[in-house]
């Protein structure tokens, strides 16, 4: 009886044994389903986040239905950089147009003023060269938006101390002191272009951008240097006191330009690869910028940077020098009336430059855009060839000249804009900036050192110097083009055909993929298509 019980018993543990193992089974069973309805579930939370992710990449928003913006950029972070461009090119102007009557002021005879502004440019670009590229390098730790906001405030304390410069000495420091915010500030255009634009919309992007600081040359040229003559007839002040005023102002601007910078524009990039810069050092970046000028087409961008800066300094300083002097010498001595008439014809050539930014910047999404650049810089070569050989600054030839210049300038300034936006790395953005407004910067120099020395012995100097360039460029650009077009095959039965129809179509596609970037340790690998 008592085996029985305890039989029982041992039935009865077993049964309970059988009952939790099937109990732990289930428990198993239902982990095991959960764990799977888990990853599932994440499996469908990963599916509807790349649905997501379709769905913002299909979501396209306008500006002004002209071209795209990035999902990630607001309304007022455009506007804001397109003000960035606006007032920039302003200051760039203004300093080098309204800088005749202050060297006329120290006492400085006509025959030296060329010598002497060539010599200021040469310094600023100096200082330009150096800060220029660590600025872009800054940026890529930073964020756009400090270094763009700190280069305009040191803008502004540059103009409101430039008119008081009682020496050459000086004047030179104080030149160097608005180079520095002029580094950061030309360093940006492109770097914040890159970010807020989408890639297919870059062309029409630099257009806009080329019509806002076409718009800056107009308002320091039409406006600002109508404002001493204006001050001057309708008080007893000097002209010397009058252009300190204007000066004044002109920083004003510069310091509310600052502000709205700061606070308007996007507070840090949200692109990931820029992100990751935070984890390089600065000569990491340095180094990564210098190696993505070994790709062709970006060195080309970098040739076309030399000469759109160039442009800009044979644009302002000689050729408002050229019409300053020479009204000067008809009108009685009147200063303030000789800068009027330079103003004026400078900022007709300046308006003629402001519409024609849209032109190029449809040329640049139409056309291919190395094909754009090549036609923008052979009309600049027959503009300055014709100012070249112009009698007198005030003849029609000198005129119609001034305006294809003017045309020229802008639109090599919106194309080289375009084509290094197009050929940077992401990451490399403000690196590759910084180079690029390194190699304007070399541009100036070449045009301030070698116009300034021999423009006081011939006036057209410094418009044949550029022309030659231009040609330079023309040929340079059309090599790389035919060379482009022949490796890349796109139409491999027909070449000849898919070359010509390529003229007039923009099959250009970004530098984005990280093959492309890997490959620019081989400079021999093809990463042309």
């Amino acid at each position: 009886m008592d085996s029985g019980i305890q039989n029982n018993n041992n039935n009865n543990n077993n049964n309970s044994n059988n009952h939790n193992n099937n109990n732990n089974n289930n428990n198993n069973n239902n982990s095991n389903s959960n764990n799977n309805n888990k990853k599932v579930e994440n499996h469908a939370i990963i599916i509807n986040n790349n649905d997501n992710d379709n769905s913002n990449q299909t979501k396209e928003r306008t500006f002004l239905y002209i071209h795209k913006i990035n999902n990630d950029v607001s309304y007022m972070n455009l506007l804001t950089s397109y003000l960035g461009s606006f007032l920039s090119i302003c200051f760039f102007v203004f300093i080098n147009v309204a800088q005749p009557d202050i060297l006329s002021s120290l006492g400085i005879s006509d025959d030296q003023q060329g010598r002497i502004s060539g010599n200021l440019s040469f310094c600023n670009e100096i200082v330009i060269v150096v800060a220029s590229y660590t600025w872009g390098i800054i940026s890529d730790k930073i964020g756009r938006r400090g270094v763009y906001s700190a280069g305009m405030f040191i803008i502004g304390i540059g103009l409101a101390i430039y008119p008081f410069a009682n020496s050459i000495v000086c004047l030179y420091i104080f030149r160097m002191i608005f180079a520095v915010g002029a580094a950061s500030c030309s360093s940006m255009l492109s770097a914040v272009l890159a970010d807020y634009i989408p890639f297919s919309d870059r062309g029409k992007a630099s257009g806009l951008l080329g019509f806002a600081a076409g718009g800056g040359a107009v308002l320091a040229s039409l406006v600002l240097m109508k404002i001493p003559n204006l001050i001057k007839q309708s008080s007893e002040l000097s002209s010397r006191h009058s252009t300190e005023i204007v000066y004044g102002m002109t920083a004003g601007l510069a310091m509310i330009g600052s502000g709205l910078l700061f606070f308007c524009l996007q507070r840090k990039s949200k692109d990931i690869k820029l992100m990751c810069n935070e984890k390089k050092n600065a000569l990491k970046i340095a180094w990564d910028g210098l190696k993505a000028g070994k790709k062709p087409l970006l060195s080309l961008a970098y040739g076309s940077g030399f000469l759109a800066r160039g442009d800009s300094a044979i644009a302002t300083t000689f050729l408002s020098l050229w019409i300053y002097q020479y009204t000067l010498s008809i009108n009685g001595g009147d200063k303030t009336a000789a800068l009027s008439k330079s103003g004026t014809i400078s900022g007709i050539a300046q308006t003629c430059a402001l519409f024609f930014a849209l032109v190029a910047g449809f040329l640049c999404d139409r056309m291919n855009r190395i094909f754009a650049m090549v036609l923008l810089a052979m009309i600049g070569c027959v503009g300055y060839f014709m100012l070249a050989f112009s009698e007198n600054p005030l003849t029609t030839q000198f005129f119609i000249g001034a305006c294809i210049i003017g045309c020229a300038e802008t639109g090599m300034v919106v194309s080289s804009t375009a084509l290094v936006a197009q050929e940077s790395p992401t990451e490399l953005r403000g690196s590759v900036s910084g180079f690029f407004s390194q190699c304007g910067s070399i541009g100036i120099l070449v045009a301030s050192l070698l116009g300034g020395i021999l423009y006081d012995k011939w006036n057209g100097y410094p418009f044949a110097l550029f022309g030659i360039f231009s040609a330079v460029l023309s040929i340079w650009g059309l090599v790389v083009f035919f060379i482009t077009q022949f490796k890349q095959s796109l139409v491999p039965n027909s070449p000849i055909k898919n070359f010509f129809k390529n003229l007039i179509q923009n099959n250009d596609k970004e530098f984005n993929n990280q093959k492309q970037i890997d490959s620019l340790k081989d400079p021999l690998i093809s990463n042309l298509s």
